[in-house]
């Protein structure tokens, strides 16, 4: 189910980002980009951290109703709380900041967000794995976002039209996620609520949170108060193109935290370890073939995306390709981390990695613009890695025989040169974007399943033992 969410989340940018970028511009998409960073943030502080912690309550209680419908109320009376003190604080700041001020409606529409975020219960529905109800309503919504798109986005003046539409496509099925909710809790029940039992177990949670989402979008944000609106409709692209692919790539990781969870419960530690490690052999072959591909066809992929408008996004997304594969590996270990309960140490992590970005923004923006963002935000993922991966040492010295790293990044390496050579040699640059791009992405995965085959990657063959074991002759 989750991989249908993701296909769909492949596809609908791949049909209204090139629609976008050229009916809006950079300017346009620039505006939209940075108020929907902006009031993230402000969402980031109301959540609390319930986006995980809420996941990890109510996955170790789900087979008691009583208690889970206590959980969730309390969670709920929290969010109210301190949705209502972001809102005050949002709007002051809409009537304060400049930057702000001049988008006003626009601001106002993302305002909206923060509510719609914080009682959307996304948590709930991901502890119990409804997946089939997740993706049904995700789909249902991006069409119909699709369909209102192509409808009222005409002229460039109709930026804010698209961050309304932006916004019912991301927050508008978080409605009918509450209405649904006494489907499985008893919202009636009279059981006494106790809000402040939360309290110490969730501070780590908001620490690691907040910290996390600010981190994934302070590139966006640092460039527009730093930088032009041109540059942040240029990097928008860029961002957006991560975005996906990093949620390609975490397709599997995005349903694994609820399972630890319970695998932790029930301390089944090695149906965890291997469930971790098939996550992790999975990142790497999907991340390595990212980082190749993005490095030889970011022209065409730029080009069918953004059109001319976005020539300066091009070496920005060869830089982000890093971005992807580390980003994946992040969650992998993060939720590692939170089903172990380790909040505490995922929390100092990311707190250090958000002070590294900002750090390297503040450095590489004013100098290099919008491929100063892409670098940092690469060099930030990079080195969080290496921190998550010092705390997690113990663990993946554990599973070290069940992944395949050094034999995944040659594969992708020698693919990488054959694809190079093949398109250099066709003259590739010649054609037209679309064939270059298939061209080179057919070449590469051909080269780059061979190879992993030969090696016998683990993941690869994993995969493939089953159907190779169906058309084997029975003994």
């Amino acid at each position: 189910m989750n991989m249908i969410v993701t296909t769909s989340s492949l596809i609908f940018p791949l049909i209204t980002v090139p629609y976008v970028s050229r009916v809006l511009s950079t300017s346009g998409t620039g505006h939209v980009a940075f108020a929907q960073s902006v009031s993230s943030y402000f969402s980031l502080v109301a959540l609390l951290g319930v986006t995980y912690y809420g996941v990890r309550a109510c996955a170790s209680v789900r087979d008691d109703r009583a208690e889970l419908s206590r959980t969730v109320k309390e969670l709920l009376v929290i969010l109210g709380c301190s949705t209502t003190v972001v809102s005050i604080v949002y709007v002051a700041c809409l009537l304060t900041v400049p930057k702000m001020n001049a988008q006003f409606e626009l601001f106002l529409l993302f305002g909206l967000s923060i509510w719609l975020a914080s009682f959307g219960v996304e948590w709930f529905y991901q502890a119990l794995e409804q997946y089939e109800y997740i993706t049904v309503r995700s789909v249902c919504f991006k069409l119909l976002a699709l369909v209102l798109m192509f409808a009222f986005v005409r002229q460039r003046g109709d930026y804010v039209i698209y961050g309304l539409i932006v916004v019912v496509a991301g927050y508008g099925s978080n409605i009918l996620n509450l209405l649904r909710l006494r489907k499985f809790i008893d919202l009636h029940d009279g059981a006494k609520l106790d809000v402040t039992r939360h309290f110490k177990p969730m501070l780590w949670f908001m620490i690691a949170s907040i910290s996390s989402g600010m981190y994934i979008q302070v590139d966006i944000v640092m460039l527009g108060f730093l930088g032009t609106t041109n540059m942040v409709g240029l990097y928008q692209l860029v961002s957006k193109i991560k975005s996906v692919l990093v949620t390609a790539v975490n397709s599997v990781g995005n349903v694994m935290l609820p399972r630890l969870s319970y695998y932790q419960a029930q301390n089944k530690e090695r149906r965890a370890s291997e469930l971790i490690a098939k996550n992790m052999n999975f990142v790497m072959v999907f991340g390595s073939a990212i980082i190749a591909l993005l490095i030889l066809l970011a022209d065409p992929i730029v080009a069918l995306l953004g059109g001319p408008d976005f020539t300066g996004s091009v070496f920005p997304l060869r830089c982000v390709g890093f971005a992807v594969m580390f980003s994946a590996m992040n969650i992998v270990l993060a939720n590692y981390m939170i089903s172990k309960g380790r909040e505490r140490s995922w929390a100092t992590v990311n707190v250090i990695g958000l002070a590294l970005a900002i750090i390297a923004n503040l450095l590489l923006i004013p100098r290099f613009g919008v491929i100063g963002s892409a670098v940092s935000i690469s060099l930030c993922e990079a080195l969080m890695f290496v921190m998550r991966s010092y705390v997690c040492r113990d663990f993946l010295k554990g599973i070290r025989e069940l992944v395949d790293p050094i034999r995944i990044f040659l594969c992708a390496l020698l693919s990488g040169v054959v694809t190079q050579c093949v398109l250099a040699l066709g003259n590739a640059a010649a054609w037209n974007a679309f064939a270059w791009l298939l061209g080179g992405g057919v070449v590469f995965g051909i080269v780059y399943g061979a190879s992993l085959a030969v090696c016998h990657e683990q993941f690869l063959m994993s995969m493939i033992q089953p159907v190779i074991n169906r058309f084997k002759p029975q003994e």
